[in-house]
């Protein structure tokens, strides 16, 4: 859920104008701001590798280990030419076919403008405006994120986004997806006491986050409920902490608790993740455990509705001789329950990516829920779709 933002459009581009013209080589990016090639920071764009995740944590920055400790110095100036890397995605879905409804027809699906980076010596930023077919294009604030960086171990954080917006690995972030489809787990209503969001839905978050003895990553938040822009009767509670059981294993366990004061019903998501890499094969997993009070007006009485989501997914990154991705195939599995386990989804997702450059990226993605409570729910959906970033 995102929330229109016409009064702030005309303003956001009179700044990205003012960027771009400050001076001809502009470089509105952060691989072209560091003269890096993409493959620097991600193993398949967007998922991060170590060192994007390194960049992420320290408020898009290069930091070594001391320099991570005090924060790396520079100017309290505001230079948004030389910190602040603006991007512009443009993205197409010229084929997009589900097996229940029309063929449709995207030439240009979405359009999107970010603002991210270091804006002064602790202070990082980052904020998304988009607009989609499915909206009349109508411009729409995605995540907006403030960040105090005061060293590797405590940072301070302010987002309008996902609960878990700090966190830097791949699948728990629904900013990192390489699919067309949502990952299942972080896409369900579950009970729907949180004002029906998702584990994905954007809400009102204060919280913190760092790195301890390199190993060791942690997120506390208090939030609002999902989908409501001003966190009005904020009483949402959350927490992750992943561990690098080596350079190439990460486990990690999270938890969101609160209640919906409208309805007076409490919930509660609780889970673990996993990230393996092996070379250019990664594998990553999600269980949430979801817990909902039900609705007074429920015909089965007071009570608990309880269900379970499980993701996993693995895509390997075929390279050439410069590293640059070229071919990423990948294939999730996703299995979810509604109606306190009663009702059980399982889905495949197949896609096959291909990067024309380091910035231009198209895929085929085929998807298909092949069980369902009845016949009627089943379906399937191919795409074809072309993403740039420049």
């Amino acid at each position: 859920m995102t929330v229109p933002v016409r009064k702030i459009l005309i303003p956001a581009v009179t700044i990205f104008a003012f960027v771009w013209g400050a001076t001809a080589q502009a470089t509105p990016s952060f691989a072209r701001k560091h003269e890096l090639n993409c493959s620097a920071c991600h193993t398949a764009y967007p998922q991060l590798n170590a060192t994007g995740r390194n960049f992420k944590e320290s408020g898009y920055r290069f930091l070594t280990a001391e320099e991570a400790e005090d924060v790396l110095e520079v100017s309290d100036f505001l230079q948004l030419e030389k910190h602040v890397p603006m991007s512009a995605i443009l993205v197409a879905r010229p084929y997009d076919k589900k097996d229940s409804g029309v063929r449709k027809v995207r030439a240009l699906h979405e359009v999107e403008l970010i603002v991210a980076g270091n804006i002064s010596r602790n202070w990082s930023g980052y904020f998304e405006i988009e607009a989609e077919d499915e909206t009349g294009f109508e411009p729409e604030l995605a995540p907006a994120v403030l960040t105090y960086n005061h060293s590797r171990a405590l940072n301070v954080q302010f987002v309008y986004g996902p609960t878990f917006w700090a966190d830097p690995y791949g699948i728990l972030g629904d900013h990192f997806r390489l699919t067309r489809g949502h990952v299942g787990a972080i896409d369900q209503k579950f009970g729907s006491a949180d004002a029906g969001g998702r584990f994905r839905a954007v809400r009102q978050n204060v919280g913190i986050f760092g790195r301890v003895a390199d190993r060791f990553f942690y997120n506390v938040n208090f939030s609002g409920k999902a989908a409501d822009a001003e966190g009005e009767n904020a009483s949402v509670v959350s927490g992750l902490f992943n561990a690098d059981i080596t350079d190439d294993i990460m486990v990690g366990v999270f938890t969101m608790n609160g209640d919906d004061r409208d309805t007076n019903r409490d919930f509660s998501r609780t889970g673990v993740q996993f990230q393996v890499d092996l070379t250019d094969l990664r594998i990553q997993g999600l269980f949430i455990a979801a817990t909902d009070d039900r609705d007074a007006a429920d015909p089965r009485g007071p009570g608990e509705d309880d269900n379970n989501a499980f993701s996993v997914q693995a895509f390997y990154t075929f390279r050439d001789d410069t590293l640059r991705p070229i071919w990423v195939p990948l294939l999730r599995y996703d299995t979810y329950e509604t109606n306190d386990g009663a009702d059980s989804f399982s889905e495949l997702t197949f896609n096959i990516g291909y990067y024309f450059s380091q910035n231009i990226k198209g895929y085929l993605e085929y998807w298909d829920r092949f069980d369902a409570p009845t016949a009627a729910q089943e379906d399937s959906r191919l795409t074809l779709q072309i993403v740039a970033a420049f």
